[in-house]
């Protein structure tokens, strides 16, 4: 879709994104765009050949143009270029050097890509300039830092593919200061941390201090634009809690139930479960092609590991009782789930009228039932606290992933944190009594007090990642 940009507007800031071949240029304007179609990324060294525009917007109006370039293929060559014909033209200006390149650049074939960045540095208010910290400390980025420094724009060193290369890092970043790149930023493109692209537009705003409003306005925008997604993804993750929660099936309590009452309700939670899967994958701009988690059980967009397997319960720290081990995990044949209580029919008759009839008419089905001699098989509480935990942490790890990556997601969770990421939240069997007591959610759009406040509870939990209110 075409956008445009109101008249009294400002017009955009023009970024030039450059580098060394392979250094990540295309694979930030990815996770900044939230876009893996955008350009092609590729091991091959010079992938990208062209200069390519993409922009960033405040609802309609343009305010980041972006300019993905071709990387240094051999700077050192073209720094020695530079030099002579600086000498032959005695260009007054730095920058008058680099024009005087550019208008010759028919001269030059072997440097046709490294003419195509800096026709854009000049060009640019500011240049990105990516760095692939895991690459040795070589004399050629000392010479492209020299080449691009000739623009006279500001440049701001991106350290990219920081994770697990903190001794990398330290160099790099002692290295760029002796450049007097003293501004400097971490934005891993793989592994994606919203903060990291919050500070970017803040080191913009201090080397564009002319462009501060405009960008403080994106840097609102964008965090606006991210909490929303977030709270989409906990609200539909709850959704979920309260589809399974909320389960029942009638069955005559004469017969028990069968094989297949089980089937049917395991098939139900494992089909809302993969519906839930994919629903978030396309909140956080994702396809099952993207996916394929270490220790989550998930590979091209589908839940592997069956949820009623003994050894999920047993990966998430789940008691692995008889009904589990009996190929049963959710569920057994119970006369009504009230609160996490088997009321019998008297005992239930005698509680709704003593409560009145707004508790009676809630009831309604379950009595009728009741009378008739049914019950009810619903979902048991480990499978809705696996629910619950596998999706906190499939959030977890959505969250952090870049758009960059170009194989799919792997996630293998820290030793130290597994404890954690499995315990279940204090208040959370108050919070299920409160599902079990309410089946109707299940089916109804309304939404009450009652409803909301419980969504508002268990999305903070599944958002802050903690384990008490």
């Amino acid at each position: 879709m075409t956008r445009t940009s109101s008249n009294d507007a400002k017009p955009p800031i023009n970024i030039a994104v450059v580098g060394h071949t392979n250094a990540g240029k295309t694979s930030l304007i990815r996770t900044l765009l939230r876009d893996d179609q955008f350009g092609e990324v590729d091991d091959a060294a010079g992938t990208t050949r062209y200069v390519e525009k993409s922009s960033i917007y405040v609802d309609e109006e343009e305010v980041l143009d972006l300019f993905d370039t071709p990387g240094f293929e051999d700077s050192s060559a073209l720094l020695q270029t530079l030099e002579n014909l600086s000498q032959k033209k005695k260009p007054a200006t730095p920058v008058e050097l680099l024009h005087m390149f550019i208008a010759q650049a028919d001269d030059y074939p072997d440097f046709a890509q490294e003419t195509k960045v800096l026709r854009q540095a000049v060009n640019s208010d500011v240049l990105l300039y990516m760095i692939d910290v895991r690459e040795p400390l070589l004399g050629k980025y000392r010479d492209e830092v020299e080449i691009l420094s000739k623009a006279g724009k500001p440049i701001l060193p991106v350290f990219n593919f920081i994770a697990g290369h903190a001794d990398a890092l330290a160099k790099w970043r002692e290295q760029m200061a002796q450049f007097n790149l003293h501004a400097a930023l971490e934005f891993d493109t793989v592994a994606f941390d919203f903060e990291a692209e919050k500070r970017l537009y803040q080191k913009l705003q201090s080397l564009l201090e002319h462009r501060y409003e405009e960008l403080q306005t994106l840097i609102d925008y964008r965090q606006k634009i991210w909490h929303n997604l977030n709270q989409a993804a906990a609200r539909r993750i709850f959704q979920l809690l309260v589809e399974v929660a909320c389960y029942r099936r009638e069955i005559e309590s004469k017969n028990g139930y069968s094989q297949a009452d089980i089937t049917s309700m395991q098939n139900f939670v494992r089909n809302a479960e993969q519906q839930a899967l994919q629903d978030l994958l396309t909140i956080f701009a994702f396809t099952r092609l993207d996916i394929d988690l270490q220790q989550l059980p998930v590979k091209d967009g589908q839940w592997e590991l069956d949820i009623f397997s003994p050894l999920m319960l047993k990966t998430f720290g789940l008691d692995v009782g008889a009904s589990a081990l009996s190929g049963a995990a959710a569920g057994a044949g119970i006369d009504l789930l009230v609160g996490g209580m088997s009321l019998g029919a008297a005992t239930l008759l005698g509680a709704t009228l003593g409560a009145g009839w707004a508790t009676a008419r809630k009831y309604q089905q379950e009595l009728t039932a009741l009378l008739r001699g049914h019950k009810w098989l619903c979902v048991d509480d480990n499978t809705v606290a696996l629910l619950y935990l596998r999706q906190r942490k499939l959030l977890h790890v959505l969250t952090r992933r870049g758009h960059a990556a170009q194989g799919k997601l792997h996630y293998t969770g820290a030793a130290t944190t597994e404890r954690a990421e499995h315990k279940l939240p204090k208040q959370w069997s108050k919070a299920v009594k409160v599902l079990r007591q309410n089946p109707h959610w299940q089916s109804s759009s309304s939404t009450g007090d009652e409803y909301l406040k419980l969504q508002t509870r268990i999305t903070g939990w599944l958002l802050h990642s903690e384990t008490d209110d």
